[in-house]
């Protein structure tokens, strides 16, 4: 059986419910901030996609912004199933409770029930999110590998 990381170390059957959304806060903090990282990342890969077009770079260059490019991408869809799995992840601890607040079981209805499913797949956790990228991807390879 799985057990939410979160849920397990503030303490299980003890933790409140402010104790719960506490801990999400300081989750989406976590996340919005790493998130805000991979948009600078996203940026410098757009900057160097531009000038790799520029100036009609070599292969070995067009093949190292691509990489790059794909690292970004890798982690900006990282931070997308992180972000589901810390709201599965609280309101599966809403639903150990034994009486939660409207506000938490409002947040249950949102976020499903049941017990999450550990890591998230980084393409299926949130479609939205995976399509978002697909998008990102395309631009930045078409903008690395077309001729100007």
């Amino acid at each position: 059986m799985r057990i939410n990381l979160i849920y397990y170390i503030l303490g299980g059957e003890n933790m409140e419910e402010y104790q719960l959304w506490s801990t999400m806060n300081g989750g989406l903090m976590a996340n919005a901030i790493y998130q805000a990282g991979v948009f600078f990342l996203l940026w410098v890969a757009f900057r160097a996609a531009n000038q790799v077009r520029a100036e009609d770079a070599d292969i070995v260059s067009k093949s190292l912004v691509s990489l790059f490019s794909l690292g970004i991408i890798f982690n900006g869809l990282t931070v997308g199933a992180i972000l589901f799995s810390l709201l599965a992840g609280t309101a599966y601890g809403f639903e150990q409770l034994e009486t939660i607040s409207a506000g938490a079981q409002g947040f249950v209805d949102v976020y499903g029930t049941g017990e999450p499913s550990g890591a998230q797949n980084i393409f299926t956790a949130n479609p939205i999110n995976t399509a978002w990228w697909t998008v990102v991807t395309i631009m930045l390879f078409a903008r690395i590998w077309t001729k100007a």
